[in-house]
Order: C-alpha cells, then sequence, then structure tokens
C-alpha cells in the first residue's frame, strides 16, 4: 500500500515537470507517459481476457493507462481524474479517451460515444479518419446523455470538470469483427482495425491540441529517439541491409548495349540481339528468408509499421523478379512492383505522338545540332554538385565515365555515364536537371531522414520522381518535342511488349509507324525488353501527367524533394513531420529557384501536356 501510494504523487510531478514516466502497478496495471500530452488513452482489460487488438493499441499512444482484470480495489481509477486534473492545469484542458469491446448487438464495427457537445466536432473529425484510412469499416457516432464508459464498470473522470469541459471525454466501443465465429483472432484484419484506430486518434489529438489547449501542436512533436524505440532502427538497417546487397537496375540492364546494337545493325535489324547481365550476387530464397525474420509485426506505431511492410513487399517482389531475370516470368513481376499500361495513358501516348508528329518541322528535322561527348557532359554534372553544396557542405556524391551501362543512371547517388553517350547542348541542362537536380538530390535530402527507404526510395516511388525530374526538364526549357516523342513512345513501347509481340516486331513499329531513327528505336525497345520484360519506363509520362494535376491543385512542391517517395505517401510524410520525426528537405533544386518558378504559374493555366508541345 505504501508503494501505491508514493506511486501518484510522482505521476503528477512527471505531469508538472513535463517528464515521461512509466509506472507499473503490481496487480492492478501500468501508466505510461511516453511523453506528457494533454490526453489519456485507457483500456480496462475485462475479466474474460485481454483483447490483443485493443491492448496494441493503447500501447502504440503516447499516454496510457491499462486496467488489468479482476481489480476488486478502485484506487488506479481513483487516479484518474485527478492525473486528468493535473492534466487540464497544465494545458487548459485534458482528453480521456476509453476503448472496449461492444456488446454483441452494435450494428456497426466502431462507435464512437459522447455526452458533451463541445466533444462533438472532435469525434466527427475522428470518425472521418478511421473511415478514410479504412473504408470497409464502419462507423457511427453515438450521441448519448451519460458520460461514456463501458457497460457495469465506474465512471473514470469527474463530473464537475465534465460539465465545465476542462475535461473531454470520448469512448471507442469496437466490435470483434478481426475474430471468427470460434474466437480465432484474425491478424491481417486486427491490422487494419489497430492502424486505422491509431491513425485517426494521432490526428484526432493534435485536432484537439489545436482547437482546445493553450499549446501548440508544435509543442507535441516527438524527438526520434523518445518515441521510436531501437528495435525500429534495428528493422530500417536490416531492410537497408538487403536493399544494398543488390543494384535492380544494373542487374537487369545489359552490360553489353553498345556491342548488341551494333550487331543489331549487322543482321539488318531482323534478329533479336542477344543481351548480356552482370552475375546476381545474392541468393533471391535467403534474402526472402532474411526480409520475413523481420518482427514488423511488433512494431505498434501503425504509420512506420505500413512504411516497412511496404518495403519489405517491394524487395520480396524484386528478388522474384531477378530470380526469373531472362524468361517470360520475368515481366510479371515487373507488373507487381511497376505497374501496368492503363487505357488513359496509352491513349494520352499516341495523342501526343499524333499532335507532335502533325507539325510540319518537328525537331527531329531540324539541322544537326553541337553534342557533348560524356566526357564534358560530366563536367556539368560536376558543376552542378558544386552549384548545390553552396546550400549543404554535407552534400557530397560523385560523377562517373564507365563502359558497362546505357546512358545515364544514377544509383545510390551517383551518377554513371556510358562512355559512348552524347547529348545536344540544347538537352544538356534539361538532363542536368533530370539526373542531379532530381534523382540525386532526392537521394541526399532522403538521406538526411532517419529511415532508409527515403533515400533507397519507397515502393513505386519511380512514377513521382520521373514525373518531378521530367518537370524540371521543362522548367529549364530543354523539354523538347522530341524528348515528349520518347517518353510518349517509352509507353507505346510497354503495351506492344505486353501484348506479345517480339523484340524485332517492337523495334520495326517504333521505327516505321512512328519514325524513331533506328538508335533511338533500339534504345526505347532495348529499354522495354531487358531482362524478359520491363515495365518502368511508363513512369516518365504517368508521373509527369499526374505531377501537373497536383501543381494545379496548389500543392507543395519543395515536400516532392524529401526523399524518394510516391504522391500517396504525402499524407504520411505530413504526419511524421508533425511528430518532429522527418526533417524538411535539406537541399532545393536549381529549378525550385528563380528564374526558373516563374514558368510554374504557366502550369496552372495548362490544362494537359499538350499546351507544352512547341509549335
Amino acid at each position: 500500500m505504501e508503494f501505491k501510494d508514493k506511486i501518484l504523487p510522482q505521476l503528477l510531478r512527471a505531469i508538472k515537470n513535463r517528464t515521461p514516466i512509466h509506472k507499473q502497478i503490481p496487480n492492478k496495471g501500468k501508466i505510461i507517459f511516453n511523453k506528457i500530452v494533454p490526453y489519456l488513452f485507457i483500456y480496462r482489460v475485462p475479466d474474460s481476457g485481454k483483447d490483443r487488438m485493443l491492448s496494441e493499441l493503447t500501447k502504440s499512444e503516447l499516454a496510457s493507462v491499462i486496467f488489468l482484470p479482476n481489480n476488486d480495489d478502485d484506487q488506479l481509477s481513483l487516479w484518474i481524474p485527478k492525473l486528468a486534473t493535473a492534466l487540464a492545469n497544465e494545458f487548459g484542458t485534458c482528453l480521456l479517451i476509453e476503448v472496449w469491446n461492444a456488446p454483441i448487438d452494435q450494428d456497426t464495427d466502431i462507435a464512437i460515444h459522447l455526452s458533451q457537445k463541445n466533444a462533438l466536432v472532435l469525434a466527427e473529425y475522428l470518425k472521418k479518419n478511421i473511415e478514410t484510412e479504412a473504408p470497409e469499416i464502419s462507423v457511427e457516432l453515438k450521441k448519448e446523455t451519460k458520460l461514456p464508459r463501458p457497460p457495469r464498470l465506474p465512471l473514470l473522470v469527474n463530473t464537475d470538470d465534465t460539465k465545465s469541459n476542462i475535461v473531454l471525454s470520448l469512448g471507442i466501443s469496437v466490435r470483434k469483427t478481426y475474430e471468427d465465429i470460434d474466437g480465432v483472432h484474425l491478424p491481417l484484419l486486427a491490422r487494419i482495425f489497430r492502424e486505422s484506430l491509431a491513425k485517426g486518434l494521432s490526428r484526432s489529438f493534435f485536432e484537439f491540441v489545436r482547437l482546445y489547449t493553450t499549446a501548440k501542436a508544435t509543442e507535441f512533436k516527438m524527438k526520434g529517439q523518445e518515441k521510436l524505440y531501437s528495435e525500429i532502427y534495428d528493422i530500417d538497417r536490416a531492410l537497408a541491409k538487403e536493399s544494398q546487397k543488390f543494384d535492380f537496375l544494373l542487374l537487369v540492364t545489359p552490360t553489353n548495349s553498345h556491342e548488341a546494337w551494333l550487331q543489331f545493325k549487322k543482321d539488318k535489324y531482323r534478329k533479336a540481339p542477344i543481351f548480356h547481365y552482370r552475375p546476381i550476387p545474392i541468393d533471391p530464397d535467403i534474402v526472402k528468408r532474411n526480409l520475413y525474420n523481420l518482427r514488423i509485426e511488433d512494431i505498434y506505431d501503425p504509420t512506420i509499421a505500413y512504411l516497412f511492410r511496404d518495403k519489405r513487399r517491394e524487395l520480396d517482389d524484386m528478388m522474384t523478379m531477378l530470380a526469373s531475370r531472362g524468361t517470360s516470368d520475368f515481366k510479371y513481376g515487373s507488373l507487381m512492383v511497376f505497374g501496368n499500361v492503363d487505357e488513359q495513358l496509352y491513349d494520352l501516348a499516341k495523342a501526343v505522338l499524333t499532335a507532335i508528329d502533325s507539325i510540319a518541322q518537328p525537331d527531329r528535322q531540324k539541322p544537326e545540332e553541337e553534342y557533348l561527348d560524356a566526357k564534358a557532359f560530366a563536367q556539368l554534372a560536376e558543376e552542378e554538385i558544386s552549384f548545390l553544396q553552396q546550400q549543404s557542405p554535407t552534400f557530397k556524391t560523385s560523377v562517373r565515365v564507365r563502359d558497362d551501362i546505357a546512358g545515364v543512371m544514377v544509383n545510390h547517388g551517383v551518377l554513371n555515364i556510358s562512355k559512348q553517350y552524347k547529348i545536344s547542348k540544347r538537352r544538356a541542362l534539361a538532363l542536368i536537371q533530370h539526373e542531379v537536380g532530381t534523382h540525386i538530390i532526392t537521394y541526399f535530402n532522403g538521406k538526411e531522414q532517419p529511415f532508409s527507404f527515403f533515400r533507397l526510395g519507397v515502393p513505386g516511388y519511380e512514377q513521382l520522381q520521373e514525373g518531378l525530374a521530367v518537370l524540371a526538364e521543362y522548367l529549364v526549357g530543354g523539354l523538347t518535342n522530341e524528348r515528349l516523342r520518347i517518353l510518349a513512345g517509352r509507353v507505346i513501347a510497354v503495351q506492344h511488349m505486353l501484348l506479345g509481340h517480339s523484340f524485332v516486331e517492337t523495334f520495326d513499329m517504333l521505327h516505321e509507324e512512328y519514325g524513331f531513327s533506328t538508335n533511338t528505336s533500339f534504345t526505347m525497345t532495348m529499354r522495354v525488353y531487358r531482362s524478359g520484360g520491363l515495365t518502368k519506363d511508363t513512369a516518365y509520362l504517368q508521373g509527369f501527367k499526374e505531377l501537373i494535376q497536383y501543381i494545379q491543385e496548389g500543392k507543395d512542391l519543395n515536400l516532392l524533394t524529401i526523399g524518394k517517395i510516391r504522391e500517396d505517401y504525402l499524407p504520411i510524410v505530413h504526419d511524421l513531420i508533425q511528430r518532429g520525426v522527418l526533417r524538411p528537405p535539406r537541399i532545393k533544386p536549381r529549378y525550385l529557384h528563380e528564374p526558373y518558378t516563374e514558368k510554374l504559374k504557366d502550369l496552372n493555366q495548362f490544362a494537359s501536356i499538350f499546351k507544352m508541345i512547341n509549335y
């Protein structure tokens, strides 16, 4: 008894001093403040036993109280009003949310209970966020005359405090839809419930702070080490380790593309080339085993758990692709990782080609231009890197000219240029902004984040990344008609490959039907047919199209450079920045500075890509 008598004063001092505190009360329960916040999340374990989903949800909250069952001593219950009052004294108001299992006659999966009028806005906001996260879960608001609490259990709040709105009280009853009729736990369904509730509660907490307390939401940004436990960083390091055992793009790109082109010409474009590839330095099965040994299911933070599962799934799919490299199965893996060609994109690609080809003197018929070789282009890239280093001395990378790749590619923040590479002076600045200003900058900004996948690339990042890179070309005045034709032609080539046409047939289609040069037609076809069929090249036109719409909606363009992300990750990025886990982008590319940003105003007037064609 004496031990318990000391705990409440310790908790009240911790609240006053804003000091995190964890207290286990033997045979009674535990009180956890990972951070002192004007909020308590409460779960009273029933006599029938702990609900696994509700228990894990409670552990994911910043401040929580778990009551153990068979507790006939109401001392812990008497502490809750005192803790709530102490929090209200610190922050102006305190929010109490209690969760329990719904009775069998509840019609919806989740019911949000309230009696205070002042709590209605918050309850509606919570309902909206849960439905947004998981539309398949049914949610209702229950406005009641009595303060919310589980059936047949005592009230945990001081009614005088609730009448004066010093304490706001909400209840959440959850139907056990995540268990079958025999009471067997269904982990995937339970995860949907837990993560949608956790995300909804997190956003509602910040809304509560903004609307009801004297504090600012920015006061509750979490320092990374404060909430994110070491196990999370261990898993991140393990995922990064598996990712860095191989370089996917290099492994699926031919090493003999130049020699294959010379042989293809010698064969009068009638015989499909034979491509050679680098040896695969890993055993895909062992990588998969390592990936699924990671206990991501133990992470309580739903946002971070989702990020890790998403990355693991992509690495799994990539292992499947590498294991089937050079076979027809490779392209089926590619469809999973990089996606298909939808009808709208295919129609857009054909329309772009038709529009440009209708112009009397398209770019490709202009007189010979001055070209830069690989060495001169590398010098331009190094100058751009020096310019970016003025923003941050820690920004470092290198440029390599090599003979085992085709064209130009960025891998792990390094620019690789083929020895045979040539580019017109008119296009050089645009490509520098594409490769250095986008791919390298997002790698560096991603490297500044606490999780490795922001630099290595979240699953499906290519679409937004390539769309941003093409936008960079446009902003610096280097998006030529011929470049737009190539982006559209790549989509046509991918679709042609997926329909079952051969390498030679796709080459002929590009050259004869659409008028691409033999060299360009070969390169485009090689990119699409490499390793058995790669659909990645649809990302450029699709990403560019979606990015124009993104800009027209007035959204933040700078945020897209925070790392190698995809657009539907932006709510996650906002959430993690708000929580202080992620940092804003450190390096800003040249094309997002004056005078180039003036052209962004034009995009607000553009209905489509067709306005960018040079007539």
